[in-house]
């Protein structure tokens, strides 16, 4: 019934803003008026949108200027079957499942025609701002461009000097103290041959994320870029295009906010009262147990872990603990995005880029064009992880990065008679990438930065086959090995870090003709044969606590002799940990069976020459792994069009895509051992799709009614996807990215853009995608707080089977409605529009389960324009989510380790201002 009735409120809103739209509209129709077609580039060749027989939505610069885009969160929501993650776009599905190195993303991200392999660059580049078009390509693009696209492409074409002189100034001043600043100057050097065009931008915004408990706002804007391109005409057959950018983002960056934490039973509050994570086996006459029930049935009893007597799954302290005022984000449909931080939380890139290309009409039916394309980019991240202002605990994931690329494509543009066109072309692509990332705490009273005083316990390390008398830090053991040794001590407060190196190299050839029969008919068939060559270096290092299990007897005899009777060990309730903490000098014995140990330090004391070992005892470890491999595909494309007139297309379509095969540095479990002995990273497969695709496109009533629609299904083989893989005989699961099998997607989209009058627009798109892994894939559910794994040992039910399930973070439904209502004046014209998105609810994870449900979200845009005669002044007045609904777009669940903590990333909130820009030049 709720489900009703919120998409009865749905409809009722877009009725409502359909009728007021076409109220304004008034009877008259508009004789005059047409849709204009946006040129793309889609296929090589220039081409409308109407004419290009693939699903493309395409933002020319009108469009991106009255919506007001800016990023990828406000481009998504107009387009079908689209969303996004945190670094990613989703199409129909498709998308990146992880982010560890090694790996590529399921859609393309070019820049003037060049591959990246970061998308958030591309997408946030001067707010969208000086770009004369976006296209987004859906559906796997293998035989025309270079690089993998399985799953789409996103095009980024930015404005050309021109021959005219040209300027424009244009600032934005709106809440969150907001403060940008734009400015284009453009023109001929040499007239008719040499054009030049400078952009400069300068954006300033505060926190959208308000900080408690004395904590600094977060998720701010600092971004400045420059930017300069140049036009050679260089003869009547030779032209040459080269643009060059320096841009720099220094900002307080954003981060989930707490929706829930702690086991069943105790969720609801932040857990400030409990030093150790987790819960220890109970029973159900013991005072305060907690019941829990497994999935097939079977009850077991827990308690919490008590600080150095039962082993935690986390060997440093919870960050909440001690800490007053937090709270949680509960209401995942109203979330307030409020956050407690370290006041650390930052992100820093630089980045330059070169797009280059050289183009020669050798005849009138052949030309030939060269692209290079050059980036480099340099990241910092820092951001804090338990949301908690403590000076106790200062958990925190760091990330330094360095990324150059380049590539190199040849297209050849050619034509055979009248009635067959070919675009072929070579590529090549290079990337290295270096990045450190490391997890952080430089408190936790001292315990991974200071070294570990073994006490008495020092006396049982001989005993560990292979350890090492001193720290195994980086580069201490030989590639394909691994060392550990004792703890002295990280002065970074690094309790696990490593040292990734990648370098990927691409090639392919392709090569796509189109042969028309007649005025009606025409076939399409394109080859791409590509190979991938990736390299892996993982240099490793880091803080761990060995189980002391092993030594319980000899611990328990030692202790029940310096007692003075045999058993007391047992009779106290000391565990082999809290015995280890007794001889290493971290705690005494207290003889209470509840609380077996006194701590040497107070649990709270920021500071411990010896503080408690949680889950046994402190070792460093340190190994290296490297590895190379290769991957290759031939992909194929058959398309037959049908034109019945010069405003219909209707086109059939087989299509086969690759991803590339691939490494998953940094991931947990991604090691193995080695074709030659050793260790050394392990390997995904390649993932290859059949797609194939029915399509329409029409202008109907004169030109003042366009539609678009498509029926697709995808076929996979070896999906690609990280999960929490099942292992029958430890009953525990290896974090790893998995080749998924057979799994496949379907669904419907359309797209609606229609003049009813002179003055009125309106728009929209809708989508509906079924997506379905079809092989079995058995992970272990081990992050849900309702039945704590390490109570279920060896129930099978906690093993669940993903055949049948959706793919991760796409929304069956999913719908957009804009429309604008324009007054003309002598003096210039007045535009109102306005703007509704409907997401429909999806999960984060592969398990369809409430606790991984993000919900249904909706956002409203208004807007007001004005235009002078001259179009040399625009202000647009706007309110971007006008009722400050604040959703989520993906959740996250932490396991015992991070106390089942659920997170939510957070969308923006209510944001308005007014955005003025004044042009001048030979133009106006």
């Amino acid at each position: 019934m709720e489900g009703i009735a919120v998409n009865q409120r749905l409809n009722g809103c877009l009725s409502a803003l359909a009728g007021l739209l076409l109220a304004m509209a008034g009877p008259s129709w508009a004789e005059e008026r047409r849709i204009e077609e946006i040129v793309v580039t889609a296929e090589k060749r220039q081409s409308t949108v109407s004419d290009t027989s693939i699903s493309i939505t395409a933002f020319g610069e009108d469009m991106i200027e009255d919506l007001g885009l800016q990023g990828p969160d406000e481009l998504v929501n107009f387009i079908p079957a689209t969303t996004r993650d945190a670094f990613d776009i989703r199409i129909r599905g498709v998308g990146r499942n992880f982010r560890a190195l090694g790996g590529d993303p399921g859609v393309a991200t070019y820049y003037n025609g060049i591959y990246s392999e970061d998308f958030g660059i591309a997408a946030t580049e001067n707010g969208l701002y000086d770009v004369e078009r976006i296209e987004v390509l859906r559906g796997p693009q293998g035989t025309l461009y270079g690089r993998n696209s399985i799953g789409g492409a996103l095009n980024y074409i930015t404005k050309k000097p021109t021959q005219e002189f040209e300027a424009e100034l244009r600032a934005v001043s709106g809440s969150l103290d907001s403060r940008e600043y734009y400015g284009i100057l453009s023109g001929p050097i040499i007239k008719d041959k040499l054009a030049v065009r400078l952009n400069a931008v300068m954006r300033d915004r505060d926190g959208s994320q308000d900080g408690i408990n004395g904590t600094e706002d977060i998720d701010s804007i600092n971004d400045e870029n420059f930017s300069i391109a140049l036009n050679w005409n260089i003869s009547d057959n030779w032209d040459m295009n080269l643009r060059w950018n320096d841009r720099k983002s220094d900002r307080r960056v954003g981060q989930s906010v707490v929706v829930d934490e702690g086991a069943l039973g105790m969720r609801g509050v932040r857990n400030s009262n409990n030093y150790a994570r987790g819960v220890r086996a109970a029973t159900a006459d013991t005072a305060g147990a907690m019941m829990f029930t497994s999935p097939g049935g079977a009850v077991a009893y827990g308690q919490l872990n008590r600080p150095g007597v039962d082993s935690s799954p986390s060997a440093n302290p919870n960050g909440a603990f001690g800490n007053a005022g937090l709270r949680l984000d509960r209401d995942l449909k109203d979330l307030d995005g409020d956050v407690a931080t370290d006041n650390g939380n930052n992100e820093q890139f630089l980045q330059n880029g070169i797009q280059f290309d050289l183009s020669w009409d050798i005849n009138d039916t052949t030309s030939l064009k060269y692209m290079l394309g050059w980036s480099d980019f340099d990241y910092t991240f820092d951001i804090d992880l338990d949301a908690a202002n403590s000076a106790f605990t200062q958990p925190r994931q760091t990330v330094l990065e360095a990324v150059e690329t380049h590539s190199h494509e040849l297209q050849l543009l050619w034509q055979l008679g009248d009635k067959l066109e070919m675009t072929s072309g070579l590529y090549y692509f290079e990337s290295n990438r270096l990045q450190n990332y490391a997890f952080r705490d430089l408190e936790s009273q001292g315990r991974n930065v200071d070294a570990t005083t073994y006490g008495n316990m020092a006396g049982f390390l001989p005993f560990l086959p292979g350890l090492s008398a001193t720290h195994t830090r980086r580069g201490a053991t030989p590639v394909g090995t691994s060392t550990y040794g004792i703890w002295e001590g990280d002065p970074t407060g690094a309790f696990y870090e490593y040292w990734n190196k990648t370098r990927t190299e691409a090639s392919a050839v392709y090569t796509q003709g189109t042969y028309t029969f007649n005025e009606q008919w025409a076939l399409t068939v394109g080859l791409r044969w590509a190979e991938d060559k990736k390299e892996a270096f993982e240099d490793r290092t880091g803080r761990f606590e060995l189980d002391v299990d092993g030594f319980g007897p000899s611990l328990a005899g030692a202790f029940d002799a310096g007692a003075g009777f045999a058993g007391a060990s047992q009779f106290f309730g000391l565990t082999p940990l809290a015995l280890a903490n007794i001889f290493a000098g971290n705690a005494a014995a207290s003889f209470n069976p509840a609380d077996p140990i006194t701590p040497t330090c107070g649990l709270s004391d920021p500071k411990c020459a010896s503080p408690l070992w949680l889950t046994g005892l402190p070792l460093s470890f340190a190994d290296r792994a490297q590895a190379e491999d290769e991957w290759s595909d031939t992909n194929f494309r058959v398309n037959l069009d049908y034109t019945p007139n010069d405003d219909v297309l209707v086109y059939f379509g087989v299509t086969t895509g690759y991803r590339s095969g691939g490494y998953s540095l940094g991931i947990g479990d991604s090691r193995g051992p080695g074709a030659f002995g050793g260790i050394e990273p392990l390997t995904y497969d390649q993932e290859e799709v059949m797609a194939y695709e029915l399509g329409y496109k029409g202008l109907h009533l004169d030109g003042k009614l366009q539609l678009n629609a498509s029926l697709y299904r995808y076929d996979y083989d070896d999906y690609q996807d990280r999960v929490e893989i099942y292992n029958e005989a430890s009953q525990s699961s290896q974090d790893q990215v998995r080749n998924a099998g057979s799994a496949e997607n379907q669904g419907f989209e359309i797209e609606v853009l229609w003049y009813p009058t002179e003055s009125l627009t309106i728009g929209g798109n809708a989508s509906w995608t079924e997506t379905e892994y079809n092989d079995d894939i058995i992970i272990l559910e081990d992050d849900n707080p309702a039945y704590p794994d390490n109570l279920f040992f060896g129930d099978v039910s906690l093993a669940q089977n993903l055949k049948g399930n959706s793919f991760k973070r796409i929304p069956e439904t999913k719908y957009t409605l804009w429309g604008s209502y324009s007054w003309r004046f002598d003096a210039g014209s007045l535009i109102v529009g306005a703007s509704y998105a409907y997401t429909g609810e999806y999960y984060s994870s592969g398990i369809e389960r409430s606790l991984d449900e993000v919900p249904e979200r909706e956002r409203t845009d208004v807007s007001l324009t004005w235009r002078d005669s001259s179009e040399r002044w625009t202000a647009r007045a706007f309110v971007d989510n006008v009722f400050d609904e604040r959703y989520t777009r993906g959740i996250g669940t932490a396991t015992a380790s991070g106390d089942w903590m659920q997170t939510a990333e957070i969308l923006y909130p209510r944001y308005y201002g007014l955005d003025v820009t004044y042009r001048w030049g030979e133009g106006f």
